[in-house]
């Protein structure tokens, strides 16, 4: 069978290792691995260079924001489209192209977060919503399935296909450190931050951890840029927590890779209710599984149950963080792992969360539904 996945991103020439690019290749993989024949890739490219406020509108009013010469004329037997931002008129248009050329296909469209209005905050961000809303109506004329992380059985009036977020499991390398000392904790959270991440809800529970009696020293290491970072390290200025809360730009690679090694919990996001998510899916939650480390979250993980220990579950409000609960967690899960004679006891936590997310993360567990639906 011949594939074609397709998706958008501006700027995925520097960010290969960002974890939303890496999921499209790994899903390309997969469906090449899957039906023994490459699926091409396409991140659609624009017509001609664009400056942001031309980009607006033509998404707005244009049909030719993208070139097409690529997939004219071309026969594909599926079509696998992650969501492009917004849905818009050139959209619409690429979806005619593919029903022309290849009017047996099965097209599917992946949502990765639904709902997602929640997410527009800004006036530029609402100004595309407003775009997206007009022609995302139009999608069900041309797709056969929404690809959804939900339990949804409809959207925007198409049938779904349920998945859940995978990564290549073998390409994220377990954490190396050994050993855990109980009087030096090390918390890592990666992000491109942005309202709902709520890490400020850590730097605020650090304030209080050591404006009282705290004699632990928590370090939390936040790597990546984002809206928010602004308002972190003034926080942490204000606070006087230079010594408690690390800021790294985006890493990559091995770069990355040193700084999980020193890490012995890793944060997921803390404030999804702002944008009334409830069930969390992220793909950092599937990162930190497979680098072997302990979680934290608010929100309930999808691919969790609720009985798994390597898990401490915060409120899912807005107050600061209680950073002897996490003490007391790490402590806890670390200290009374019985061990063999041959490792260590932060090794025995580590290689039982990896082999939890090679049973339930990993990208050939996450799509069968999808592979199912193509075969039919």
């Amino acid at each position: 069978m011949k594939g074609l996945y397709i998706y958008y991103d501006l700027n995925s020439q520097t960010k290969e290792s960002v974890g939303i690019i890496k999921k499209v290749y790994a899903q390309n993989k997969y469906f090449s691995d899957e039906f023994g024949e490459k699926c091409d890739l396409l991140n659609l490219p624009l017509s001609k260079n664009l400056s942001r406020f031309q980009r607006f509108f033509s998404y707005l009013f244009s049909s030719n924001t993208f070139d097409l010469s690529i997939i004219e004329n071309r026969n594909y037997d599926y079509v696998y489209i992650r969501r492009i931002t917004p849905n818009c008129k050139s959209v619409i248009k690429v979806l005619k192209l593919l029903r022309k050329y290849n009017p047996k296909c099965k097209i599917v469209y992946e949502i990765p977060t639904y709902p997602y209005d929640f997410e527009h905050d800004t006036f530029a961000l609402k100004m595309i919503l407003f775009i997206d809303k007009i022609y995302r109506r139009q999608l069900n004329k041309y797709i056969n399935r929404i690809v959804t992380l939900t339990d949804d059985k409809e959207i925007f009036k198409c049938k779904t296909l349920k998945i859940t977020n995978g990564v290549d499991v073998k390409n994220i390398p377990i954490t190396k450190k050994q050993f855990f000392d109980s009087n030096h904790i090390n918390l890592i959270a990666v992000a491109q931050f942005s309202f709902w991440h709520g890490y400020e809800r850590v730097i605020e529970g650090l304030y209080e951890y050591y404006k009282g009696s705290g004699t632990v020293d928590v370090k939390l290491h936040l790597v990546g840029n984002g809206s928010e970072i602004i308002k972190y390290k003034k926080m942490v200025a204000d606070y006087k927590l230079e010594n408690h809360v690390i800021f790294h730009n985006a890493l990559y690679g091995e770069k990355l890779n040193e700084v999980f090694d020193t890490s012995d919990i890793a944060i997921c996001s803390l404030a999804c209710h702002k944008k009334n998510i409830y069930l969390s899916s992220e793909l950092k939650s599937r990162e930190y599984l497979c680098r072997g480390l302990p979680i934290i979250s608010s929100t309930k993980i999808d691919v969790i149950p609720d009985d798994f220990k390597y898990v401490l579950r915060v409120p899912e409000d807005d107050t600061p963080i209680d950073i002897s609960k996490i003490i007391e967690f790490s402590q806890r899960i670390y200290e009374s792992s019985s061990v063999g004679n041959f490792e260590s006891k932060e090794y025995k936590v580590k290689s039982e969360i990896r082999k939890f997310a090679e049973q339930n993360c990993d990208m050939k567990i996450a799509m069968k539904s999808v592979v199912k639906y193509f075969k039919e």
